[in-house]
């Protein structure tokens, strides 16, 4: 019979590259913890902006290293954008783009956050009937433990 180590890592070796799949930016930071009482499953505490979105930024806020403005201009030539013409034929480079974007989350916030979030790319993942296989795992193996000791 499996110990409640290796149910955990098992579980864990299942669900963290799925996570890892669809958090893109964050994938580096998803791990997990396994020991015979726990399974932790942890990340950078900004993924939660792929549920939410990114909040305006605090004046006060310290710059992020790299800037929101340098990870704009890696995004606009991984997606190899354009940029267009403005009203008066005027065509920003890439660099005032990335500036124009990251400015208005700065002061608007994301797209996503704009519009109340609740975005939770997760629960396909981390579903209740994965948790409660999990569970029955769990339960039966403590039951056919206790089980054994009393007969």
């Amino acid at each position: 019979m499996l110990s409640n180590k290796e149910i955990f890592q098992q579980f864990a070796d299942k669900v963290v590259p799925e996570l890892q799949k669809v958090s893109k930016r964050f994938a580096n930071s998803i791990e997990s913890e396994v020991s015979d009482n726990e399974l932790k499953i942890l990340a950078s505490p900004f993924i939660r902006t792929l549920i939410d979105g990114r909040r305006p930024t605090s004046p006060t806020a310290p710059k992020g290293n790299p800037t929101l403005q340098q990870i704009i201009r890696k995004w606009i030539d991984e997606k190899s954008i354009t940029p267009k013409a403005n009203s008066n034929g005027n065509i920003p480079t890439k660099d005032q783009l990335s500036w124009m974007i990251s400015k208005s989350i700065h002061v608007n916030g994301d797209l996503l956050y704009q519009r109340g979030g609740g975005n939770n790319i997760f629960d396909s993942i981390l579903t209740p009937k994965r948790t409660e296989d999990l569970l029955t795992l769990l339960s039966n193996k403590f039951y056919t433990e206790v089980i054994s000791i009393v007969k």
